[in-house]
């Protein structure tokens, strides 16, 4: 009762039910240990002594794996704790027990806070509970990253593992989505046809994508996104969407992108983890790689432009510009979907860190190198494919491969190019779909 009373309370609070129960998933799992202990123990959720709390946070503690280290470490401890007070707090009010949770309560913890900086600078207090038996947070552990080399093995291993050219293809567009715009990973799961066409109409393409991580309604932001990409996009959609749908859905398409081979059913976003993790093992990556790290790549790179764009010269002359061009940190965040400074400062940091890595002559145009990394990204593709297509696949796949780079190239100095009568003939010799 109390459980499900608390859930609801958090969901009038505008809290997500995406991916997993979203933010009320979390809450869920967070307190799934309070919930064994009291059951174990035969004790009530209103009628937990301070020192019976305390034992329950030495359990969590005291839980080891088969070699010694702890099972949960210190931060996830901690988020443990301060939700199992939340809740604690909303039983002992709401069976009017006074004092229940405060420091000289039946439970001695008390309320600490905290200010953030939001998006336009903004600032928020946050309040969190706090009970001198927490443990230290444990040391940060960021996760720099996906490199470009290790994207190039997981395209490899999505060509070598896969075992259709329709679950390549699926595997290989979700790499070159997750690259091009750095989306989370339900953010890729329910990317949506139309807004794939109707972005390969403008000029100069945004595709719009569901932010989440927001209280209440969910949220479009709208990414920048090349024709070229878009254009491997359509190439999936066309060929190898198209028929699965037309076999499992018939006429009730729902319309998302990326589905299921099998059902034609909307992927999940675990399947888009779920896909990244068998790559990763495919390619024999001993790094860490999961779509939330090309998320990472897509901002580190990102910030990464603007700095040889603008010749900042360190993290202190970003923010500087920033301030003097508060456009320029706006766009930044709202192509990004970050939500405060703090997070910014994290990418900021990294670029520069990342920069004897990532320095490589730099074009003095930021356009010409994302068209750099779109046709090292077409290579890496072909040269992984080369041994798996017929001579006549491969030119067709050489020329679209070409022809989209030139677009774009031609696009980026405003000049328009019409594509060759060869694609089209080559497209009908070998019964592929024109476009």
């Amino acid at each position: 009762m109390e459980i499900a009373a608390y859930m609801a309370f958090q969901l009038s609070q505008s809290r997500s039910l995406f991916d997993r129960g979203g933010t009320l998933g979390t809450y869920s799992s967070e307190l799934s240990s309070v919930v064994r202990y009291c059951h174990a123990n035969k004790l009530d959720f209103h009628r937990l002594t301070d020192a019976q709390f305390v034992l329950f946070m030495r359990g969590l503690a005291a839980e080891k794996r088969s070699d010694g280290e702890q099972v949960k470490c210190n931060t996830t401890i901690l988020r443990i704790g301060r939700r199992t007070l939340s809740f604690l707090d909303f039983v002992g009010k709401r069976r009017n027990i006074a004092d229940y949770v405060a420091p000289t309560g039946h439970i001695q913890a008390y309320k600490k806070t905290f200010s953030k900086k939001l998006s336009g600078n903004q600032e928020v207090r946050v309040e969190y509970w706090h009970h001198p038996c927490f443990p230290e947070k444990s040391a940060e552990n960021r996760r720099n990253p996906v490199t470009e080399h290790n994207i190039n093995l997981l395209r490899q291993a999505a060509v070598t593992s896969s075992r259709t050219s329709t679950q390549k293809m699926r595997r290989l567009t979700i790499l070159r989505f997750l690259e091009a715009v750095g989306p989370r990973r339900i953010e890729a799961a329910n990317l949506k046809v139309d807004d794939v066409m109707r972005a390969k109409e403008m000029e100069r393409p945004f595709i719009d994508l569901m932010t989440v991580k927001r209280r209440g309604a969910p949220q479009i932001r709208k990414v920048p996104i090349s024709h070229a990409e878009l254009d491997f996009l359509i190439e999936y959609i066309e060929l190898y969407r198209a028929p699965i749908v037309d076999r499992c859905l018939g006429k009730n398409d729902h319309g998302f992108v990326f589905v299921s081979i099998r059902t034609g059913k909307p992927i999940t976003p675990n399947t888009v983890t779920l896909e990244v993790h068998i790559l990763r093992k495919a390619a024999g990556i001993k790094e860490k790689a999961h779509p939330h790290l090309f998320r990472h790549r897509f901002f580190t790179m990102k910030v990464y432009r603007f700095i040889v764009a603008h010749k900042v010269t360190n993290a202190q002359h970003f923010f500087e510009l920033c301030m003097k061009f508060e456009h320029l940190k706006v766009e930044i965040m709202q192509e990004t979907g970050l939500t405060t400074e703090a997070t910014l400062h994290r990418y900021v940091d990294w670029a520069f860190a990342l920069m004897p890595l990532l320095r490589e002559e730099p074009s003095p145009s930021v356009e010409i190198q994302r068209l750099a990394r779109e046709g090292r990204a077409e290579l890496a593709e072909l040269q992984a494919e080369r041994e798996t297509l017929g001579a006549l696949q491969y030119a067709d796949r050489l020329e679209k491969g070409l022809m989209r780079l030139v677009d774009e190239l031609s696009r980026t100095v405003g000049f328009e190019t019409k594509r060759s009568e060869s694609g089209a003939m080559l497209a009908d010799a070998l019964g592929l779909a024109k476009r």
